[in-house]
């Protein structure tokens, strides 16, 4: 039985429904890295919530940690997460949003009738660094699945100027997304 609670990292390498709820539909990640479309870079924004600065701060520690630049706010990322984690909340799925929006994505989950931190949700993807193997995307896990440290590696690209994050919360359940511009995992590319 897995805990109550159980972030993306988790849903994800398992590919199914974990038995804390089993009305969430999970849908595996791709196995090969979308193709990404350039956008207009987002216009840099406050954060305008007390939770937003702290998700901003949380990427901002990893990404301080490897020695990257730190991320600014967009309020078009933070309404973009916030209709994909309405979305999600709403159907009870749990899956990246499909619709080609050129950015990178995170997704969290947690139920348990608790109160997530920003701090938490963020650290779970930064956990994701026990897997990660320094080298160019897509051969950057120990374990030969990239999907296994992608949070990771969103979260830290080196190249991604903006992020915006949503959370969205029914019953017991909490969904947060993230969307950044420019999106990170690239085939290729380093993350840092």
């Amino acid at each position: 039985m897995l805990p109550a609670r159980l972030a993306a990292v988790a849903l994800l390498a398992a590919g199914g429904a974990a038995c804390a709820d089993p009305g969430l539909l999970v849908v595996p990640p791709p196995q090969q890295p979308r193709t990404v479309q350039p956008i207009a870079p987002p216009r840099s924004t406050a954060p305008s919530s007390e939770v937003e600065r702290r998700l901003l701060d949380a990427h901002n520690a990893e990404r301080a940690r490897v020695g990257v630049a730190p991320l600014r706010w967009a309020d078009s990322l933070e309404a973009e997460a916030r209709v994909w984690a309405r979305q999600l909340i709403g159907s009870s799925t749990f899956a990246h949003d499909p619709a080609p929006h050129g950015h990178g994505e995170n997704l969290w989950t947690g139920w348990g009738g608790r109160v997530w931190t920003p701090e938490e949700m963020v650290g779970e993807w930064a956990a994701e660094r026990a897997d990660y193997r320094h080298g160019p995307f897509p051969n950057v896990s120990r374990t030969g699945n990239w999907a296994e440290v992608a949070h990771y590696t969103q979260l830290v690209w080196r190249d991604t100027t903006h992020v915006g994050c949503a959370v969205e919360s029914r019953g017991d359940r909490s969904v947060l997304a993230c969307r950044y511009a420019p999106p990170g995992n690239i085939d290729g590319r380093t993350a840092y």
